[in-house]
Parts: C-alpha cells; structure tokens; sequence
C-alpha cells in the first residue's frame, strides 16, 4: 500500500464518519385534498428517530425554512435552525413548503393557475395531508408526533381538530399562536392596538400619556412594530382618555371600510393584488367574518399544550389568548409569557431570530413528550389509532 494512501485512509474515514453525524433529509410529496402537492422534506436524526414535530408556519408565502429574521445570518430561517435542534435530540423534523411556494426557486413568483386555491380551508387540509404521511407506514410511521404551529398556523391546526379526521398528537407547542377568532385579533390589531400600547406608556398611572413618557416607553409596547415614533405623538403634547377613544373610533371607521372593500372581492381574486398574489380573497374575507374562537376547535382534544408568547408581541396578546382558552373551556394549555421577547420570541416586536435559550427549550419540549409517549407505549397506554 503506497504511502499517499496510508495518509489518505484517516482523511476518508473523518469525511465518512462527519457525513454518517449529519442528519439526513427525506423528501416528501403528498397530495392534499383537492389534489394539489405539496413539498417538503423531513430532516432525520443519525439513529431511528424517537418521535416527530410536524412545523407549521404563520401568515406568510413561507417555504420549509420560514426566513423571518432580520439578523442576516442562518438563524433567520426560523424552521430550518429549529429543526436541527430537534434532530440533535433524536427527533424527525417535518417541514413543508406553503402551497404555491417552491423551496428550490424562492421568491419565485407564483402560478397565477394556483392562487384560486390559496384559502383557509386548503391551507388546512394541507397540513392534514402532511400530518397523514408523517403517521403513515408508507410516510414516516411516526409513533410520537408533535404539533408545532407559529401564530396563524394554530388556525390550520384547528381545522384538522375540527375536521376529526385525524388522531390527537401528542403534544402542541405554539409559538404566538392565535386562540381567539380571526375577527377579534384582525379587529385588535386594526383599532385597540394603538390605544392599548399608549395606555402602557403612562408611566405614572395618572390617565395621561404625555409625549415625553411616549419617548421613553413606545418601544417596549406593541405599537413599536411599525418602528414610527411620530405616529404616537400627539400634537398638543398628551392623550387623554377621551382622545385614546377618538382614535380607537377612527381606526373602526376605517377597519369598516377594509372590510366592506374584503366583502366586495370575488372569493378568487388575489389578494392582495395581481402583481402580489399570496393569498385568495376568500382567505382575506374571513378574517372579518370568522367569529369562532380557534380555541374551541381544540376542545374535542386533550393534547397538551404549551403556549410560548412574547411579553413584547405585536400580534397575538397572551392575555388576550389566555382568555379565549378559558371562555372556551381549554384546560390543557400551559401558557409560558418571555420578557422582552416578540412575536417569534426574539428580540423583535414582530421578527426572528429566535432566542437561541428559547429555541432549546423548545426542542427539550417536544423531546421530553416523545420520551413519555415511548414509555407510555410500553405500558399500553397510547391508545391512539392509525
């Protein structure tokens, strides 16, 4: 044996035993109710994975990776970076591209032919289709499935719950997940957001926000999302109650408005526009019309849940969730509020990265229920049916 050859034997062995530590992708193709495809891959752990965490992503043209970040690093690939710490913990990552969205050529433009199809109940039976193949034999076969939904992905969730067609998982982890109805969040972030972010700028309890305590406190309030210091000062210096209230009822004209122009759409139209169609109107139409709490889709189940929200979010109040699970009597939920954390638990009001703690706390999560569904097993107790 040559000599170049002995030095290139340890070389080959480290390439072999680096590639065999690397999780593996799966990639996947099912198709959904109506027959449209959907994409996505499941990243495996090197040895026979203990569980799986089906990822569902929020309002968005989001691919597998969900992108929402503003850091310019890897970690603005919120699915992607969660996924490689759940395959380090032994667990399959399901990821999925959103329908009309393709991994390989983002931020491709959509197929005009597929935007008619862009709606709540297929983004829905998507996810149902996906969770399918992840229990499947000719799928994953997964024995342990976790639920992990990102703000408006509850809502695609909810519909599975509904729909009965499916067995409960083993555990849900929202992240801002959206609890309340469509209409009481879309009417929140329309009219009370700003009233309600100004009534937490007055330091000192006094009912006047004057605009010195604006200066100090706008950031750490919902409002701060748009990043508009000037949008929250008053002219004459301070908002009174009264005028708290004039500018709730002013943004009620106006959210009246939008939803006469929603109404007015065809259910087929794009929305927002042609030259940006990520939606179809319909799905636009029922976030003025949708009056049911998606809190009451998840009664029927007695999955646990844990709740994680940022005491900084822009989008989906804790409190506000809080109080739709306990109106609509959902006693699984375990709500976890993060200080100075946002709507995707990060520094942001709104965006990623992720807190990297965060992250792993979640991944531990969702470990810990696989851990326990496994020794359940064992016992006979998953009484759950394929």
């Amino acid at each position: 044996m040559s000599e170049e050859l002995n030095m290139l034997i340890p070389v080959l062995l480290a390439v072999l035993a680096a590639s065999a530590a690397d999780p593996q992708d799966r990639p996947f193709a099912v198709p959904s109710d109506d027959g449209h495809v959907i994409n996505g891959q499941a990243d495996l752990p090197t040895s026979r994975p203990s569980g799986a965490v089906v990822l569902v992503a929020g309002t968005g043209a989001f691919d597998r990776d969900v992108r929402f970040g503003r850091s310019g690093t890897d970690r603005d690939a919120i699915f992607a970076d969660l996924a490689r710490r759940f395959t380090r913990r032994g667990l399959a990552a399901v990821r999925y591209d959103r329908r009309g969205v393709s991994h390989s050529s983002m931020p491709g433009p959509f197929d005009p032919a597929a935007v008619p199809g862009f709606t709540a109940e297929n983004f829905s039976r998507d996810l149902e289709a996906v969770y399918d193949w992840t229990r499947s034999d000719s799928g994953l076969a997964a024995g342990c499935i976790v639920m992990l939904v990102h703000s408006e992905g509850s809502v695609h969730l909810a519909g599975v719950a509904a729909r009965k067609n499916q067995p409960e998982p083993d555990l849900i982890i929202g992240i801002g997940a959206l609890l309340e109805s469509k209409v009481d969040v879309l009417l929140w972030q329309s009219t009370e957001r700003d009233a309600y972010s100004l009534r937490m700028m007055d330091a000192d309890g006094n009912g006047i926000t004057t605009n010195a305590e604006v200066r100090d406190n706008w950031q750490s309030t919902p409002s701060a999302v748009f990043g508009r210091l000037d949008l929250l000062l008053q002219p004459d210096g301070a908002w009174s109650e009264e005028e708290l209230e004039t500018l709730s009822s002013n943004q009620r004209a106006i959210f009246a408005q939008s939803r006469e122009d929603a109404l007015s759409r065809t259910d087929e139209a794009p929305y927002p526009s042609a030259d940006t169609p990520v939606f179809a109107s319909s799905w636009w139409k029922t976030w003025f019309v949708d009056a049911d709490p998606v809190a009451e889709a998840f009664t029927d189940w007695n999955t646990p849940m844990i709740l994680h929200y940022g005491a900084l979010d822009s989008q989906t109040r804790a409190e506000r969730q809080q109080r739709a699970a306990e109106t609509a009597g959902l006693e699984t939920g375990r709500f976890i509020i993060h200080p100075e954390r946002g709507h995707t638990l990060g520094e942001d009001h709104l965006f990623g990265p992720m807190d990297e703690a965060i992250a792993d706390e979640i991944a531990d999560q969702a470990a810990a229920a696989c851990t326990q569904a496994a020794a359940g097993g064992v016992d006979g107790a998953d009484s759950r049916t394929r």
